[in-house]
């Protein structure tokens, strides 16, 4: 399909799978995917779904170079994970991407409880997720909006390991989270925290940072906001 072809706006007829299949393409090609008035909430989340699988295109970072077999692990079949932690509103929205490779290396789709979950009988949840064992394999890790109370919980154990922490919820990024989806003109499109991806010794490519809606440059820990990018068209 050409690029021009590929900003065009589907029909009714689009089928569910072409349309998030599409969602992957457009965001190589270099164009937001849309979220069209007619759409149900699922169609949202198959095209997050689709960034999700395709941010991976764009990141490099040591672990994943490693993974993918050099010598010190020498499988290069090793999985890519894509966790999820808290009420999951995925749904079905991976399953038209189930076969799909990145890096040539096959996707699983982990799903963690959120702290809720963990409650004491007097409702006090513990200071650390108990699956932090389980999560911190994930390379990716999306972060559920029932976790707002709870991110920076989530976060500060993982800041420095190498996983590409993605959400859709306000505050994520001064959170000291990476990435964070927003729905702008009926399109997802997403803003980064490079300040947190590089603690993480995560480096995103220059190419996926001019996609984004902005991009900004923030510290907890400091305090520290310098926004570079107010906005991409």
């Amino acid at each position: 399909m050409s690029p021009e072809g590929m900003g065009r706006k589907p029909t009714m007829r689009t089928t569910l799978s072409i349309s998030v299949l599409l969602a992957a393409s457009l965001i190589l090609g270099g164009v937001s995917a849309a979220v069209w008035a007619d759409s149900a909430p699922s169609r949202e989340y198959q095209l997050k779904a689709a960034f999700l699988y395709n941010f991976m295109v764009f990141i490099n970072n040591d672990r994943l170079d490693r993974e993918s077999g050099d010598k010190e692990t020498p499988d290069p079949n090793k999985p890519i994970v894509i966790g999820i932690v808290g009420v999951d509103p995925f749904e079905k929205a991976f399953a038209p991407l189930k076969d799909r490779r990145i890096r040539n290396r096959r996707v699983v789709v982990k799903r963690f409880k959120g702290f809720d979950d963990f409650a004491d009988p007097n409702g006090a949840v513990p200071r650390q997720h108990p699956q932090l064992d389980a999560i911190e394999i994930c390379h990716v890790l999306f972060v559920c909006a029932s976790e707002r109370p709870h991110v920076r919980g989530i976060l500060s154990p993982i800041r420095k390991i190498g996983i590409l922490t993605v959400a859709d919820m306000p505050g994520f990024l001064e959170a000291g989270g990476m990435i964070n989806f927003v729905i702008e003109d009926k399109k997802v499109r997403f803003e980064v925290n490079t300040a947190a991806a590089e603690r993480a010794r995560l480096q995103i490519r220059s190419r996926l940072l001019r996609l984004a809606k902005r991009v900004v440059r923030y510290d907890p820990s400091k305090g520290h906001d310098d926004e570079e990018n107010e906005s991409v068209k």
